[in-house]
């Protein structure tokens, strides 16, 4: 049975510089929270205090701490997705396979910044997987590689396999949430970034 949607928001949105700036504190201080203690020790008066603001501003936006925890998590999934938006568009001149890898890189690379973050609120957190974003963002990424890979009909053969790119991209999240919080012992993050290359490529090639 498939739980229901979760999609708690805030009082109200920020619009000017100074609550757009306090606003993003209180989201930041829930992040440094959550990696710091876990989803147990966030309470709003603890995100208050560490945000520097007073419970009234917190709760001018924020009725709870599950909205905060929703719209962080919202925040920072549309960053990640922004980031390898622009990487692909930077990577269309490149060879494929040199595109490829530097893009597989950027892709880990910004998950892995928010490591301790990602691990608390997957492992942590039991709405996370209700949101909308947790639907929403498979489908970004696969808009992101389709769209690159428009640029590349010469190069890539998938046109029979009108699901490639859903599969390959929910294949690479799969992946890369191995490698981020069981990463396997005796492979260096480099040589696991090259093989996951080679094995995309070898998807990807059009065949002679």
């Amino acid at each position: 049975m498939t739980s229901k949607a979760f999609d708690p928001q805030p009082r109200k949105w920020p619009r000017q510089g100074r609550s757009r700036a306090t606003f993003d504190a209180l989201l930041d201080a829930t992040a440094r929270i959550l990696e710091d203690h876990g989803y147990e020790e966030l309470t709003t008066n603890a995100v208050a205090q560490r945000a520097g603001a007073s419970i009234g501003t917190l709760y001018e936006y924020f009725p709870d701490r599950e909205t905060l925890v929703a719209v962080l998590v919202e925040r920072e999934a549309r960053r990640v997705l922004a980031a390898l938006e622009a990487s692909m568009a930077s990577l269309h001149d490149m060879p494929l396979e040199a595109a490829m890898r530097i893009w597989l890189e950027a892709m880990f690379a910004e998950l892995e910044s928010r490591r301790a973050l990602v691990a608390v609120l997957l492992k942590s957190v039991p709405f996370v997987g209700r949101l909308p974003i947790a639907s929403e963002f498979p489908a970004r990424l696969v808009a992101i590689a389709a769209r690159g890979g428009s640029h590349r009909r010469e190069e890539i053969a998938l046109d029979d396999l009108p699901s490639a790119f859903f599969l390959l991209t929910n294949m690479l999240r799969g992946a890369y949430l191995a490698m981020l919080l069981e990463p396997p012992e005796g492979f260096s993050r480099r040589a696991l970034l090259d093989d996951l290359t080679v094995f995309v490529m070898r998807m990807l090639r059009a065949r002679e």
